[in-house]
């Protein structure tokens, strides 16, 4: 159930982006103390009405580049800053 939650969490950021690639390159947006205090009150509003806990975006962002900066560095690939 909450990894139902974290994924409808995931979509509904996504739906005015094209890709993952554009969310974690607006992570400033996103991840914003504004953004990030309303999204606290949706989870929370959630874990209250559900039980499902679920994870803030901004920590899944950093695990999807974590795990490619882990996966390019395997494969010996470096991604240019610009």
């Amino acid at each position: 159930m909450a990894k139902l939650a974290l994924i409808f969490s995931v979509a509904l950021l996504m739906a005015s982006c094209a890709s993952v690639e554009q969310v974690i390159q607006n992570k400033e947006i996103y991840c914003s103390g504004m953004y990030k205090g309303i999204r606290a009150v949706g989870r929370g509003a959630l874990t209250m009405t559900t039980g499902a806990v679920v994870e803030d975006v901004c920590d899944t962002i950093d695990d999807i580049v974590a795990e490619e900066v882990e996966e390019n560095a395997a494969d010996g690939v470096t991604k240019s800053a610009g």
